[in-house]
């Protein structure tokens, strides 16, 4: 008996091995489908490399005979390990056990990654989030390819997992690539089916001299069809009438036609420390200045970010837009070469006004005064591009004499305080300002006042409400500066908003007007609204100073350089990039980051969770007492009801040929052939494998008689064929422990076919 289990336990693992490579290939071919997610087409090895990395696991455990029941919180244990060790590396604990560090890290990449999914539209940068999402999703897919093809092996099912990739990269990649991704994954698809189909006509040959024959001629004429079927899709398809035409329903662009402007405080925090240094842009001009991407209007949940405004088109190359109508200003022009900058948005001196030369299109967002590029391409990145800017050089009289006093769409945007800010906030503000005429004499009195905190990174511990703790601390870096400085401005009744972009760079060696961009160059700063001025940045961030400033503020212009290395967005660091990855240009949330995120509790603390721990191990036991003891009682109960719907003596004979059909199959993965009657299956059982010694072949006879002539079956027969069926189980129990036994009734794949019927292996 145990040479038996042997043998068929060998041939229920080994498959051959066009049918594996068939079913390796699906989830990989489906992940192809990704070079439409992400801006560089390369990053979809990575989904690809994860599809990969679970066949093999599920090919190593299937081959030295793991149970499902085992290899699937195996596979996904390797899942959960990889990934806490990509995204939070050094925080966990004997590698699977996170820690509260890993929490913060996870939460603040999830959090970044809701937002972009929320506003961005495909292609996008291959965030830390974004990666880790499709390469789980193509860690579990494989899996469960490699269940359903070759542990079950089942035809159409595999299909379906790696379907699923495929759809999701068709519904939100972009139309790039889709030719190629769709003609990869057909490609899969056929070869998986022409391999299972090949593999069964084998099984179903009974002519010995056919086992060669057909199958190739099956073979010639599946590739003669595939071949012409691909080709046929990717030449006639993009040629039939109408193919270029818009679509009668134009679902990606169906919702509010104006331009979702995602928040600039996204993916870059997480990155400035190992890329600090990194070349983002170079730019010649006669005057160096702050260069803008975006100004940010809205501050919830502890994020400033900016709501959908208007895209305009540029025409002529002249922009439409908020600039100065009078004050001391400067026409500043500069040539821009975009290095490793990603994004739609291009930096400028504010306020541009006239597109000089350029490689693309630019759309134009008035209300903040942002350049974004028009969709024809997907990043910024090696870009060239010129353009004259109307630059404010306005002095402290000009301003002093002039009014902050907004109209009311002005107002209705960024005069808005959210009700849970601190009432500390105003507090300050208002004593701090006190005495002051002119709410210019009070925007500088606040930029002084900060001029009396410490320029750090070096943060306390999250702990309440961050604006309250940065105010207690009194330290910390240009996100926390600029964001408290604009909504204690809005407190005092003055339109305020936060802009972010980069200081004017370090010259370059050599290259009169030329100033090279990098990482540490990044910055944040507040934005004043004043009435036929527009918008005038300050500067509350201790150590900075705006070249276009100098006018109407005591600070001189200074910047982070290479003799001042601080990086101010150090602190917001959660994981290092991966090697060549391209930079963004968008700051990471400026009151979000791991050191600084508002002290609450989150999953797995006490408060906000909404799930103590008690409860959840709770759960936990519960689940596993489930799993332990509720799938081998829901198997007996079938059996059960099985015998108990028996009414006639065939039905009996029928319930017990199922009870030892069923056992033999879990046991030695021996199936019954299309071609075998009862009886005839039984006599192979007998004459191939070593079951002499139980009465199968008398079984198989009452079992045929009870299939085909149910009426000539008696009480005695079907009492004869009950105790021969209890006998062989008994047998077959014998040759197995305990646990292997147990794990054969909770298998979860026996709750979806009680009964076995007819198949071929």
């Amino acid at each position: 008996m145990s040479d038996a289990r042997s043998v068929n336990a060998t041939r229920r693992i080994q498959s051959p091995v066009l049918t594996e490579v068939a079913a390796f290939l699906l989830v990989p071919a489906a992940a192809v489908g990704f070079i439409r997610i992400f801006e560089v087409p390369s990053d979809f090895f990575l989904v690809a490399l994860a599809g990969v990395a679970s066949s093999l696991l599920a090919l190593i455990l299937r081959r030295i005979r793991v149970p499902l029941i085992l290899a699937a919180p195996l596979s996904l244990l390797a899942l959960l390990a990889i990934l806490l060790n990509a995204l939070a590396p050094g925080t966990t604990r004997f590698v699977l056990v996170p820690t509260e560090e890993t929490r913060a890290a996870l939460e603040a990449i999830a959090t970044t990654s809701l937002e972009v999914f929320r506003t961005q539209r495909a292609p996008v940068e291959a965030i830390d989030g974004f990666v880790a999402a499709a390469a789980a999703g193509a860690w579990i897919a494989a899996f469960i390819v490699d269940w359903a093809a070759l542990r079950l092996r089942l035809a159409f099912e595999p299909i379906l997992p790696a379907g699923l990739l495929f759809v999701f990269t068709a519904v939100t990649g972009s139309g790039q690539y889709q030719i190629v991704s769709t003609a990869i994954f057909a490609s899969a698809i056929i070869l998986w089916t022409v391999a299972n189909r090949l593999a069964k006509e084998r099984q179903l040959l009974w002519l010995t001299a056919d086992r060669l024959r057909g199958p190739t001629r099956i073979a010639g004429g599946a590739a003669a069809f595939s071949a012409v079927a691909v080709a046929a899709g990717l030449v006639a398809g993009p040629l039939l009438p109408g193919a270029g035409n818009d679509e009668l329903f134009d679902w990606r662009n169906s919702g509010d036609p104006t331009r979702v402007v995602v928040s600039p405080f996204v993916s870059i925090g997480d990155r400035l420390v190992e890329q600090r240094d990194v070349d983002l842009f170079k730019v010649t001009t006669e005057r160096p200045s702050y260069y803008r991407l975006a100004g940010l209007d809205t501050f919830e949940g502890g994020d400033w970010v900016s709501r959908g405004q208007n895209a305009v088109d540029e025409r002529g190359g002249t922009l439409p837009g908020q600039r100065p109508t009078s004050g001391s200003t400067q026409v500043v022009n500069q040539q821009f070469e975009i290095q490793a900058l990603s994004g739609d948005w291009a930096p400028a001196a504010y306020a541009p006004a006239t597109i000089i030369a350029s490689d693309v299109q630019f759309s134009w967002i008035a209300e903040t005064g942002s350049l974004i590029t028009d969709g024809s391409v997907s990043s910024v990145s090696e870009l060239t591009y010129q353009l004259e800017s109307v630059v404010p050089l306005y002095t402290s009289e000009e301003l002093r004499n002039a009014s902050t006093e907004a109209p009311p769409e002005i107002a209705a945007r960024y005069l808005s305080i959210p009700e849970e800010i601190t009432p500390q906030l105003a507090e300050i503000a208002a004593s701090v300002t006190a005495g002051a005429t002119t709410d210019f004499d009070r925007l500088i009195l606040l930029e002084d006042y900060f001029q009396e905190f410490d320029y750090s990174l070096d943060l306390g511990a999250a702990s309440g409400d961050p604006i309250e703790q940065f105010l207690s601390e009194r330290r910390g870096f240009c996100q926390q500066f600029s964001g408290t400085f604009a909504l204690m401005a809005r407190t005092l009744n003055i339109p305020s908003r936060v802009a972010v972009g980069f200081t004017w760079g370090d010259p370059v060696p050599g290259e009169p007007g030329v100033y090279q961009i990098t990482g540490r160059h990044t910055h944040a700063w507040p934005e004043v609204y004043f009435a036929e001025l527009g918008w005038v940045s300050f500067e509350p961030t201790p150590q900075r100073g705006s070249p276009a400033a100098t006018g109407y503020t005591t600070l001189p212009a200074a910047q982070d350089s290479e003799s001042q290395p601080d990086n101010p967005f150090a602190a917001t660091t959660t994981t290092a990039p991966p090697t060549g990855q391209s930079t963004s240009s968008l700051p990471e949330r400026p009151f979000q980051d791991p050191d600084l995120a508002g002290g609450g509790e989150g999953f797995g603390g006490a408060a906000g969770s909404g799930f103590s721990l008690p409860l959840r191990w709770i759960a936990v036991a519960l689940a596993a007492l489930g799993f332990v003891v509720g799938l081998p009682m829901i198997q007996r109960l079938r059996r059960q009801r099985r015998w108990l719907a028996a009414g006639t003596p065939a039905d009996q004979v029928n319930a017990a040929w199922a009870d030892v059909t069923e056992a033999i199959e879990r046991q030695y993965a021996i199936l019954r052939f299309p071609s075998e009657t009862r009886a005839t299956f039984c006599d192979r059982l007998v004459d191939r494998y070593p079951f002499r010694s139980l009465p199968m072949r008398a079984f198989g006879v009452l079992a045929t008689t009870a299939r085909y002539a149910p009426d000539q079956v008696t009480n005695d027969g079907a009492s004869t064929a009950k105790t021969q069926a209890e006998a062989i189980l008994a047998e077959l129990h014998a040759d197995q422990s305990p646990i292997r036994r147990w794990w054969q009734e909770a298998d979860p794949r026996r709750l979806l076919r009680p009964t076995v019927r007819l198949r071929t292996r």
